[in-house]
């Protein structure tokens, strides 16, 4: 079995990084929306065979929502700080659970 791709290991540790600063849920969807393009480069490719379906899932997830569009048709907001824009408190703490998830299991594959 292939281990997840250093790229992932360490995108993903700067992510878990920087989230764990977060003291409150406000904060932590802040970090989230801050940090959001890590969910745009961090492709399904660069993780375990195993461990796609959770990345995908987690994908998923915070792209519930499409982009928001000005009435010209520009992009105000991209679908990911969209969705977590409309994330409750618990579900950012579930998003930080699942990633934090993740990433003990590529660093896991890593040791």
């Amino acid at each position: 079995m292939k281990k997840s791709n250093i790229f992932a290991f360490i995108e993903l540790s700067k992510l878990v990084a920087e989230i764990s600063k977060a003291e409150n849920p406000a904060q932590l969807k802040q970090k989230f929306k801050s940090q959001s393009a890590y969910f745009n480069i961090l492709e399904s490719r660069y993780f375990s065979d195993g461990l796609v379906p959770e990345w995908e899932a987690i994908l998923k997830l915070i792209q519930k929502k499409e982009a928001l569009v000005d009435e010209s048709g520009r992009v105000i907001m991209n679908a990911t700080a969209n969705s977590l824009d409309h994330f409750t408190d618990q579900e950012c703490k579930n998003l930080a659970n699942k990633i934090s998830a993740l990433f003990q299991k590529v660093e896991k594959e890593f040791k």
